[in-house]
């Protein structure tokens, strides 16, 4: 049976050869009658397409993929109907590759194939976020610090006026948020141009043509439109029977002069008129024999309108015409230095990308529409006409999210210019939440205005029908929607046109009326529990509701059509933000019993497991630091208690925490030597320094367990950071946790599973780094620094499936194209965020630039009135999105739907709507209520209410009493001990034997653990790292965590005891007051050492790699050469001494060399892959024997008794098998009497003898390597060298 389609579908499918607009609304099946349009175009009979002429854009990597996945069943359909169609079994060959994709993955496709149109090189490659982020702030600090070397007056008056205190990271964000925005328009540099100037007003009649001042105007007459309404509304009270007819004059007067107001067209004039407004006296009411009521209301309208004029005067009539003209006179420079420094730094970050050869998604957008448009005509090149000749028709998904790059770039490729309409898009404005990603729904409205309904070449199809939900649903949508969507506020009208009408068939049942639940938060029962907490509050009232909904609710199964119990998988909870409230949420439900679930998109980096790692590497990088310092020793990674931290700050109050810690660390390692205290000779010091009490127990000693604890761990941080210079950080983190034991302890922590996922997680953001230009630990603690300022943040790791019956809590954004049986969308009294208005820098696409007027040498800051006109727009088009993110929200539900939220005082503002609603009750059920209550809606609750009131008790409102909730709270806890008792009844009458038999089964370890974590293959390098790992590890006592020593009960605190230690440390530090300079000086570069050590090793190399020792060519010469011919950058350059090259270049090695490159047998950076065996590689050192692998196992005890008793047995498994050893000599030469190895080092050391204990190993396997290499010519390695470029000396290895 075939699918039936409406007419409207029909169209859509059916019509060609026009441009369409399609106007879905939620739920109207616009991805299936897509797919169908698609099918139909590449099956029709007499012009067939094939799938690879359509251009298909979607917005997401997901949607493509299904979009992908349903057009191919689809066509193996036609084909099961067709067998043998040739044309549909090409289709599904071509479909693969076929350009159904994001526009991203177009705007590459694009760039990937014509990269020479624009000399861009071809091996170019997407940056990481965060590695983007960082080379950002590079550039953008060296571009301020050329501005500061040789300041314009212009810049300088730019930082006195904007930057705060002694910072200038307001002119960064300032800079980064005008240069982000500017990337999503066309030419970026044209539009940061176009508002130059914008500030040049001479007289009020250019103040009041001036383009970013319009709209304010208009809100203006909008709102005293309102204001005259409301007079009017009192004036009708007046003339009633039993009204104040004493008022009617006043109120008559005052109408007159809104009237008049409300006429005027200009700015300035609305400005002379409300600063001259003045309102007659209200007569006395003595006498009245009226309604009181309406007495009250009259005065109360009455003061609503003053009430808006006055504000109206303080926003944007606080000064004369003249005074706003001077000021924005005074700020033109500042706006033309924020553009001069965003186009600087807009080119030198370009630059910089094309060093590295780095690209960002901007780019690839941009590069596209420079391979496809000419700037200067902005009319499509060659390549533009070659995708016009290959796609018949461009299809475009949500259409409205698009931006303007976007369109430029698919109407550049369209045959629009041809006269031949070919562009297909579909959308819903109304569903459009994507602002903040600089979407423009504005230009799905000017199509949706343009297009005609009628035939067309250019023409507007609307789906009406939503075939997702219950009647009820949408029936509450519409009304809600009626009232508080229009064109003067959300750009839509919200009419008979928009709405939504019924198109599913649902069982009938009456159990599916919408409603609203509201807690009052000012409710004096609340006083003194949990419940005082707003978002507490409504997650108990979520809770309390979900319980009943399992009891009473019906649903509809979705295989059998009938109606069942609802299950929790049903459910889901939808929130405008999940910061602070999903986490309280999951909290309040899990103890009522409610399996629920969360997955954020945020919230990752402040996890405490995820913090306590990064705040060790930070200490790893640089100890001079406070907060990471005491982060650490209280974490179990040292096990310091609170007392003991304070008594570690006492050892010196005259200097930093860190300063303090790091001597007295240092004092007990030289005085412990390489002496580990035990617990026991700690507690054994203790007693014989404070005795025993009375009664024979150990008195505590906070000092001696403090610095044992402290000793303990700077000796292991100690040999830690001698493994930052040479290891990977990933595989630093994973040491760190082994060595502290604090990946067991994690594991074992409350959710135990997800903070090791998170764990887990930030390894392979550890290793995603290491692939980036940057490296070294210094670098990769900036990486998640700048990914934390710019709030790059990770969800937590999701450790639940799909099919779990549990509740759900996701971000409305999130839910967007999804469907759930019952929607609760919680947090609705909420207010909006408004901060994107309030900073010293507003940004609009049309309008241009909003600054404050700053005089930095007066300090004297007001803001323009171009920046209040731009900050409304602003305003006005949030609550703009803030409307669509609603609409989006309830059309998630399928039957029921649920709104909550919190007010304060709810009875009286409830009653308050009941009255505002009243006022208006006389209007139809689908006109808008008054502009004014729109436009001043500080949250959802505010049009919501008066929405749903106006149609009287048609929809339930219910205020959710506190004692309700109180007495559940005690009756869930009686409920909850009920059930403990039961699960320990059963638990000491469970049957031991039985018991005995599962002990057994679960402590079972599988005997090959070792196998499972041998690697078949290993590098050189991380053979040589393993080594070093080893000797630290070898020179550790047995690992013991510090969170599992046994813990002392402190009972005299130390600092009590102490008398004149803080003198004698002073008196101590002064003796060694002629080592503060070398100490400070080291303090500077302590961070940047290990960094800038990896990164002259590689700078080294490359050097040495190309250099040609047959050329007669200085140094000099050969390194400008290299740089010039970009084999090396300047930064690399900049880390190697020409003269240490030139001094090894000429000594007799160097000469060797150079007579072994005339004859061709000089070898460089030269890779090899050899196979060895166990036994082989205990002879270096490396097998299983040397506990390679049971170092990697890691288990716990009774895993590695078992592994021991198995050791010999896998030993003969493995004799045979080969392990591939993989490395890159760095350089080798051959002569008569045989091969010389050389490497060369640029380790930070200060005898030969470390080189030689840390690579002799390494150098020895690549001996062997050549060796078997060269076995057919019988050349045996003669000499391992390895050249020292710090000590400047050439060492031999035996």
């Amino acid at each position: 049976m075939g699918v039936s389609w409406t007419t409207e579908q029909q169209q859509v499918i059916d019509l060609r050869n026009r441009n369409i607009l399609v106007s879905a609304a939620a739920g109207s099946g616009k991805t299936a009658v897509l797919v169908e349009r698609i099918v139909k175009i590449i099956t029709d009979k007499n012009h067939p397409v094939d799938i690879d002429h359509l251009l298909i854009v979607t917005f997401t990597n997901a949607a493509a993929a299904e979009m992908r996945e349903r057009i191919g069943n689809a066509i193996e359909k036609a084909l099961d109907e067709q067998p043998g169609n040739e044309h549909l079994l090409r289709q599904l060959t071509l479909i693969h590759n076929a350009q159904i994709t994001t526009i991203d993955s177009f705007c590459l496709y694009v760039v990937r194939n014509h990269f020479h149109e624009i000399d861009l090189e071809p091996n170019f490659r997407i940056g990481d976020e965060g590695e983007l982020k960082l080379l950002r702030e590079d550039v953008l600090g060296r571009v301020l610090e050329q501005n500061y070397e040789e300041p314009s007056e212009a810049f300088s008056d730019f930082v006195e006026g904007y930057a705060s205190g002694r910072t200038d990271a307001a002119l960064n964000e300032m800079i980064l948020q005008l240069y982000e925005f500017s990337r999503s328009y066309p030419w970026p540099e044209k539009w940061l141009d176009s508002f130059v100037g914008i500030y040049r007003i001479e007289n009020r009649e250019e103040l009041d043509r001036a383009e970013w001042l319009a709209p304010l105007t208009q809100n203006i007459r909008f709102v005293l439109k309102d204001c005259e309404q409301l007079l009017r509304q009192a004036l009708a009270v007046t003339q009633q029977d039993d009204g104040p007819d004493m008022y009617e004059k006043a109120v008559r007067s005052d109408l007159e002069k809104y009237e008049s107001l409300s006429k005027l067209t200009s700015f300035c004039e609305l400005s002379v008129a409300l600063s001259d407004i003045k309102y007659d006296r209200l007569a006395s009411s003595r006498g009245f024999e009226g309604d009181p009521d309406k007495l009250e209301l009259v005065k109360s309208l009455r003061e609503q309108a003053k009430d808006v004029v006055k504000k109206l005067c303080r926003q944007y009539f606080f000064c004369s015409p003249e005074m706003m003209i001077g000021q924005l006179e005074r700020t033109e420079p500042m706006l033309e230095e924020v553009v001069r420094l965003t186009k600087q730094f807009a080119d030198e970050f370009a630059a910089a990308k094309r060093r590295k050869n780095l690209v960002d998604f901007h780019d690839v957008e941009h590069f596209a529409l420079q391979i496809l448009v000419d700037e200067e005509t902005e009319k499509a090149k060659k390549t533009a006409e070659e995708f016009r000749d290959t796609f018949e028709e461009i299809m475009i998904d949500e259409y409205q999210d698009s931006n303007e790059v976007q369109e430029t770039l698919l109407r550049s490729i369209s045959r629009e210019e041809r006269g031949e309409n070919n562009i297909f898009m579909v959308g819903d404005v109304k569903q459009s939440i994507y602002r903040f990603r600089l979407a423009r729904p504005e230009l799905f409205m000017k199509k949706y205005d343009s297009y005609s309904l009628e035939e067309s070449t250019t023409q507007r199809i609307d789906l009406h029908k939503n075939f997702r939900s219950r009647e009820e649903v949408l029936t509450c949508t519409n009304d809600i929607f009626y009232k508080i969507m229009a064109r003067s506020l959300g750009n839509v009208e919200y009419d008979a046109e928009a709405a939504l009408y019924p198109g599913a068939s649902y069982p009938v049942s009456a159990d599916f009326i919408p409603e609203i639940l509201l807690a009052d938060s000012n409710d004096e029962l609340l006083e003194d529990t949990e419940l005082t907490d707003k978002k507490t509050l409504e997650a108990k009232i979520v809770a309390e509701e979900i319980k009943h909904l399992m009891k009473t609710q019906p649903v509809t199964d979705k295989a059998a059509g009938t109606l069942r119990a609802a299950h929790y998988s049903d459910i889901v909870i939808l929130l405008r933000s999940l910061s602070g409230w999903a986490d309280s949420l999951v909290e309040v439900l899990n103890e009522n019993g409610i399996p629920a679930h969360t997955v954020s998109s945020t919230g990752y980096f402040s996890t405490v497991e995820v913090q306590t790692v990064l705040s060790m590497l930070r200490l790893l990088d640089n100890p001079r630091q406070d907060i990471p310092m005491a982060a650490v020793l209280r974490s179990p990674m040292a096990g310091l208690t609170d007392e003991e931290l304070a008594v570690l700050r006492l050892e010196d109050g005259s200097v930093p925490f860190h300063e303090a810690v790091l001597e007295l660390a240092e004092g007990l390692y030289e005085e412990g030597g390489q002496i580990e205290i035990s617990d026991s000779e700690a507690d054994s010091e203790a007693d014989q320094k404070q005795g025993r009490n009375a009664d024979g127990k150990k008195e505590d000693d906070i000092e001696t367990t403090a610095h044992r604890k402290l000793l303990k761990f700077y000796k292991k941080y100690r040999q830690l950071r001698q493994l930052v210079p040479d290891t990977p950080i990933h595989e630093l983190i994973e040491i760190i946790l082994r060595e502290t034991g604090y990946g067991h302890y994690v594991a074992a922590m409350l959710a135990g599973s997800r903070r090791t996922a998170n764990l887990n997680m930030l390894l392979e953001k550890a290793a995603a780094y290491e692939k980036t230009s940057y490296k070294g630990l210094f670098h990769f603690v900036r990486y998640i620094d700048e990914l934390q300022k710019y709030d790059v943040d990770f969800g937590e790791a999701d450790m639940v499936g799909e099919n779990e019956d549990v509740v759900r809590i996701m971000s409305i954004h999130k839910s967007k194209g999804l469907e759930f049986p019952i929607v609760i969308v919680s947090g609705m009294g909420k207010n909006f965020n408004k901060q994107d208005t309030r900073s010293k820098m507003v940004l609009h696409p049309e309008l241009g630039i909003g600054l404050d007027y700053m005089d930095g040498k007066k300090r004297i800051k007001s803001p323009t009135i171009a920046k209040k006109a731009i900050a409304k727009q602003i305003e006005l088009e949030n609550l703009g999105e803030e409307l669509r993110v609603l609409y989006v929200a309830l059309t998630r539900a399928k039957e029921k739907l649920i709104l909550t939220g919190t007010l304060k005082d709810a009875p009286e503002k409830l009653e308050f709507f009941r009255q505002q609603a009243a006022l208006y009750a006389h209007s139809s059920d689908t006109t808008a209520i008054p502009y004014l209550t729109r436009e001043s809606a500080a949250g959802y609750l505010d049009w919501i209410l008066p929405a749903v009131l106006s149609y009287g008790d048609k929809y339930p409102v219910r205020i959710v009493e506190a004692a309700e909730l109180v007495l559940d709270e005690v009756e869930n806890q009686l409920e909850q001990n009920e059930n403990l008792t039961e699960r320990i009844e059963e638990i000491e009458a469970a049957d031991t034997q039985l018991v005995g038999q599962l002990k057994q089964r679960f402590l079972q370890r599988y005997p090959y653990q070792t196998d499972i974590l041998r690697k078949n293959k290993y590098s050189v390098s991380e053979l040589k790292h393993r080594a070093m790992r080893e000797r630290f590890e070898a020179e550790q006592e047995e690992t013991v965590p510090a969170f599992l020593e046994e813990p002392v009960t402190p009972t005299i605190p130390l600092f009590i005891q102490r008398q004149g230690s803080v003198e004698q440390e002073a008196q101590n530090k002064a003796q060694d007051a002629g080592q503060e300079a070398e100490s400070k000086a080291e303090q500077k570069i302590e961070s940047n050492t290990a960094n800038r050590g990896a990164l002259r090793g590689t700078a080294v190399h490359r050097v040495m790699e190309c250099y040609d020792f047959t050329s007669e060519k200085s140094v000099q010469e050969q390194m400008d050469a290299m740089e010039k011919e970009e084999k090396i950058t300047a930064d690399m350059r900049a880390l190697v001494r020409e003269q240490t090259v030139a001094d090894f270049v000429s000594s007799e090695t160097g000469k060797r060399m150079a007579l072994a490159q005339r004859g061709g047998a000089l070898y460089r950076e030269k890779p090899f892959v050899m196979g060895f065996t166990e036994e082989e590689l205990e002879r270096y050192g490396f097998g299983a024997g040397a506990q390679m692998i049971e170092n990697e196992a890691q288990t716990e005890n009774a895993q590695q008794e078992i592994m021991s008793e198995n050791v010999s047995q896998e030993n003969h498994m493995h004799e045979e098998d080969l392990t591939l050893i993989q490395g890159i000599i760095d350089v080798f030469w051959i002569e008569d009497d045989g091969i010389t190895v050389l490497d060369y080092k640029t380790d930070c050391v200060d005898t030969a003898q470390e080189l030689i204990d840390r690579y002799a190993t390494q150098l020895k396997l690549y001996a062997d390597a050549l060796e078997r290499v060269f076995a057919t010519r019988k050349l045996k390695v003669k000499e391992i060298l390895i050249y020292s470029f710090r000590l400047e000396k050439l060492i031999s290895i035996e």
